[in-house]
C-alpha cells in the first residue's frame, strides 16, 4: 500500500475531447494498445488528451494523471511514449475533493516529474469547471464492468487536520499553507469541543480556498504559457515568412533598379546615334547640294522636323517604360513598409505577453471579489491587501507584528505563551517551572519575562531587578 492506494483499486484510462469522454479502457487493454498488439483506427494521425485514473470499490476517483499520447496514420500508439502513470499518481500532491475525496492530480502545471512535465496537458481546474465531474459521471456509469463494493462507505479524508499541509504542499503554495497551518495549531487543547470542532473546519475551508485560488492561478500561469508559446512560434513563422517576401521584394527591386539603368543607358546610346545619323545626314544633304543645286535650307528644315518628331516618339515611350518601373518601384516600397510595421505590431504584442504576470493575475482575482483572509488565535480575521500579500509570504510574524504595532521578538513570545500558558521560570533543579499562568488576550498587553511567569517567578524577577 503506497500513499493512501490499496490493491483493491481499478486503473483506467479516459480518451477526452472538448470536454467530454470518447472512450474508455482498463489500464491492462491501453497496456495492449501500447505494446502493438490492438490499434486505435478512430485515433490515427493525432495527438489525443487522455487520463489515468485510479478509481477505488466505490467508483470514487482518488487519483488523475492528465497525459498526452500520439498515434502514428495506422492508428499505433508511439513506441517511444513511456510515462509511468502509476508513479506520477503517487507522487502527485493532493488537489481539489471530488465527492468527498481528495484526490491526487497530475498534469502540465503540477508535475513532480520535470522531464514530463511537456508529456501532459493542462485540465481546466478553476472554479466552477465540470471537468473532473465529467470523468466522476463516466466512472458511476460503470461501462467499464468494475466490480464495486456497495457495502463499503467513501473513504474519509485522511488527516484532515494533520495532512492540511499536504493538500497544498507543492512549491507554489507551500509557504501559505504551512502559515496557515501553524496558526491553526495554536488553538489552546483547553477550550471547549464545539469550539475547536469549528475552528477546524474553518481551517479546512480556509486552506481549502487558498488551494483553489492557487490553483486557478497555477492553471492561468500555464495557460498563458501555452498562448505565449503559441504567438512565439507563430511569431517566428510570421517573421520567417515575412523575411522571405522581403528580400524576395529586394531582389525584385534591384532587378528593377537594374532595367532602370539598362534602359537608361539605351537612351543615352539612342541618343548618341540619333546626334551621328543627324550630322552624317546633314553630310550627305550638303554633298548632294554641292552636286545638283538642291535648296539646302528646305531640306535641312524638313529633316530637323522628321528628327524632332521621331525623337519625341522615342522620348515617350522609354518615358512611359519609366513612369512603369517608378509606379512598380513605389508598390514595392509601400509592401517593404507595410511588412515593417506588421513585424513591429507582432513584436509589439509578444512584448505585452511577456510583460504579463502572476502579480497582474492576483490584482484581476482582488477585481473579481476575491479577499485573502487569515485567522490568528486571539486576535480574529485579519484582512490581508493585495499589495501586501508578497511582505505577507516573506515573513507572516513580521507582517503580523507590524500591522498589530508590537516588535517581532514580543510578538513571537505572545504567540508562543497563547499556545502554551505556562511559567517558564527556572527551578533549581536547571528545569522549567511548568506551573500555569494567566494568559494575555492581546500582545500589546504581553511583557515578555513577567506576563510568562507565575508569581513566585514574577516576584524573584522584581527581587533581582531591585537588589534585594
Amino acid at each position: 500500500m503506497v500513499f493512501g492506494f490499496d490493491q483493491t483499486n481499478f486503473d483506467a484510462v479516459l480518451f477526452v475531447d472538448q470536454n467530454k469522454v470518447i472512450k474508455e479502457m482498463l489500464l491492462t487493454e491501453f497496456e495492449a494498445v501500447l505494446d502493438g498488439v490492438v490499434g486505435e483506427p478512430e485515433f490515427a494521425d493525432t495527438t489525443c488528451h487522455a487520463v489515468y485514473l485510479k478509481i477505488d470499490l466505490q467508483l470514487n476517483i482518488v487519483g488523475a494523471v492528465f497525459f498526452l499520447i500520439t498515434f502514428d496514420n495506422k492508428g499505433a500508439a508511439d513506441r517511444r511514449w513511456n510515462i509511468p502513470l502509476a508513479q506520477m499518481v503517487e507522487t502527485a500532491a493532493f488537489g481539489l475533493e471530488l465527492n468527498g475525496v481528495r484526490l491526487r492530480i497530475a498534469c502540465r502545471s503540477q508535475c513532480q516529474i520535470p522531464w514530463h512535465q511537456q508529456d501532459l496537458w493542462e485540465p481546466d481546474l478553476s472554479i466552477g469547471s465540470s471537468t473532473l465531474k465529467m470523468l466522476s459521471t463516466s466512472i458511476k456509469a460503470n461501462r467499464l464492468g468494475l466490480l464495486v463494493d456497495n457495502a463499503g462507505a467513501p473513504p474519509l479524508l485522511h488527516h484532515s487536520i494533520e495532512s492540511s499541509g499536504t493538500l497544498i504542499h507543492d512549491h507554489d503554495i507551500g509557504e501559505d499553507a504551512r502559515a496557515v497551518r501553524e496558526m491553526c495549531e495554536g488553538i489552546s487543547d483547553g477550550q471547549g469541543s464545539d469550539a475547536q470542532s469549528s475552528r477546524e473546519e474553518e481551517r479546512y475551508r480556509m486552506a481549502q480556498n487558498i488551494k483553489k485560488q492557487r490553483l486557478f492561478i497555477a492553471s492561468l500561469k500555464a495557460r498563458q504559457q501555452v498562448e505565449l508559446e503559441g504567438q512565439r512560434a507563430q511569431f517566428a513563422k510570421d517573421l520567417e515568412s515575412m523575411a522571405t517576401t522581403t528580400k524576395a521584394l529586394q531582389l525584385s527591386n534591384d532587378d528593377l533598379d537594374k532595367n532602370y539603368a539598362r534602359t537608361m543607358a539605351e537612351l543615352e546610346d539612342k541618343e548618341q546615334l540619333f546626334k551621328r545619323q543627324s550630322s552624317e545626314y546633314e553630310t550627305q544633304i550638303a554633298r548632294v547640294l554641292d552636286q545638283h543645286g538642291v535648296n539646302h535650307k528646305e531640306l535641312k528644315e524638313q529633316y530637323q522636323k522628321d528628327f524632332r518628331r521621331k525623337l519625341i516618339e522615342q522620348t515617350s515611350k522609354l518615358e512611359e517604360k519609366l513612369e512603369m518601373r517608378e509606379v512598380e518601384v513605389f508598390y514595392r516600397e509601400e509592401q517593404i513598409n507595410r511588412f515593417k510595421k506588421e513585424i513591429a505590431d507582432l513584436q509589439s504584442q509578444c512584448k505585452k505577453l511577456q510583460s504579463q504576470t502572476v502579480d497582474s493575475e492576483i490584482v484581476s482575482l482582488v477585481e473579481h471579489g476575491v479577499h485573502f483572509v487569515i485567522t490568528q488565535p486571539g486576535l480574529g480575521p485579519i484582512s490581508i491587501e493585495s499589495k501586501d500579500l508578497s511582505s505577507f509570504n516573506a515573513s507572516p510574524n513580521a507582517y503580523l507584528a507590524d500591522r498589530l504595532g508590537v516588535e517581532l521578538q514580543t510578538y513571537e513570545a505572545w504567540l508562543a505563551h497563547v499556545k502554551s500558558p505556562l511559567c517558564l521560570g527556572d527551578l533549581r533543579t536547571g528545569e522549567a517551572c511548568g506551573a500555569s499562568v494567566e494568559e494575555v488576550s492581546t500582545p500589546q498587553e504581553f511583557v515578555s519575562s513577567v506576563s510568562d511567569r507565575c508569581s513566585v517567578h514574577q516576584q524573584s524577577n522584581l527581587t533581582a531587578v531591585n537588589g534585594r
